[in-house]
């Protein structure tokens, strides 16, 4: 049997959109995927349907969100035998349809009981005459920064399933903002034992992005794999650039993202998302930094296997000549300092890191 007579006997009747692929052309595509593309894409070349980014990827099994015929979708790849599978979860925002889930409701009550039991410690303290301590001030800052992180996770995903976030690209060095963020998120982490580090062989390299949303998308990549590395662990963030993409890696050896979880990273979370989170988080980190990346024309691309780490790729669209273009000087990315980063990670960092020491 060949290899199109056995992709259609085992997947035409599944209701998902599956679609094969030999690397070079489209060998399979079931009614589901024919009908949520609007054609029949048998035949044709494979690059022409799926961005080469996902086909050029070296891994089995990877996660991955990107356009397709100008769709949005989540797309799981499987690679076995010469053949490319991808199952694809078409994301339709025709409707804003961001739902507050119970874990969500939880982590604003929990902020908000936190700042209200940490005032009254404070205001006791000084009713009797003592200057509350640098723990309890930090604690106290340590909810506001939670709060606030739960709150700006939720504008920008309402933003973004609403089609009205802010986007405001200007040529930027990648290299100073990827350095300069991870400084600081090192020296944030330190009492962690996680090692975090920057690897780069570019000097410069100017691209046209929105600076404050690819800042906004890292620290959410550090943030989610902070939640799953330990004492001992290393992240790495790397930038490489070609021709006509430049590709920003954060790589960590911790522990992997749970199947359950992996399988829909790219979707907005529900309460039945919420059985598999871990205490940390709200769901909504990855949505996000879809959404960012989406806004760049990029790609997002994660890789990861219990026990062997995670991979996370943005594949973002080159343009050599971008700063001659624009009559404007390099953008300075960092606008509120290191509360921005505070914020990002508010979910990740112990109490220590919070207080007046590290306000502007």
């Amino acid at each position: 049997m060949n290899p199109s007579s056995e992709l259609s006997r085992l997947f035409s009747s599944v209701r998902q959109a599956v679609i094969g692929t030999d690397g070079t052309e489209i060998i399979f595509a079931n009614p589901t995927a024919k009908s949520a593309i609007g054609i029949d894409p048998t035949g044709k070349a494979a690059k022409d349907i799926i961005p080469q980014d996902i086909l050029a990827s070296n891994a089995d099994n990877y996660i991955c969100a990107t356009t397709i015929m100008g769709r949005k979708a989540s797309i799981s790849v499987v690679k076995e035998r010469n053949i490319t599978l991808l199952f694809l979860d078409f994301i339709d925002n025709t409707k804003p349809a961001l739902y507050i889930t119970r874990h969500i409701i939880s982590n604003l009550r929990n902020c908000t009981m936190g700042i209200k039991m940490s005032a009254d410690r404070c205001f006791t303290l000084l009713d009797e005459g003592k200057m509350p301590s640098e723990k309890h001030t930090s604690i106290f800052y340590h909810y506001y920064y939670s709060l606030l992180r739960t709150l700006t996770q939720i504008d920008s995903a309402d933003l973004l399933e609403r089609g009205e976030m802010l986007f405001s690209p200007a040529p930027t060095d990648l290299v100073r903002l990827c350095s300069e963020l991870t400084d600081t998120v090192s020296l944030l982490c330190a009492d962690t034992g996680v090692t975090i580090s920057f690897s780069t062989e570019e000097s410069k390299l100017i691209a046209v992005v929105d600076a404050t949303k690819i800042e906004q998308l890292l620290l959410n990549l550090f943030a989610n794999s902070l939640q799953y590395t330990s004492a001992g662990n290393k992240i790495t963030l790397s930038l490489q650039s070609s021709k006509n993409r430049i590709i920003l890696s954060l790589d960590d050896d911790g522990e992997g993202i749970p199947q359950e979880v992996l399988s829909n990273i790219f979707n907005l979370p529900d309460d039945n998302y919420d059985s598999v989170l871990k205490n940390s988080g709200n769901g909504l980190g990855l949505y996000i930094s879809f959404g960012i990346a989406q806004l760049h024309n990029g790609v997002l691309l994660i890789e990861s296997r219990e026990g062997g780490g995670t991979r996370v790729r943005v594949m973002l669209p080159s343009d050599e000549n971008a700063a001659p273009k624009f009559n404007c000087p390099e953008t300075s990315y960092r606008h509120n300092g290191v509360s921005s980063i505070l914020t990002g990670l508010a979910d990740v960092l112990p109490s220590s890191c919070f207080g007046p020491k590290y306000e502007d």
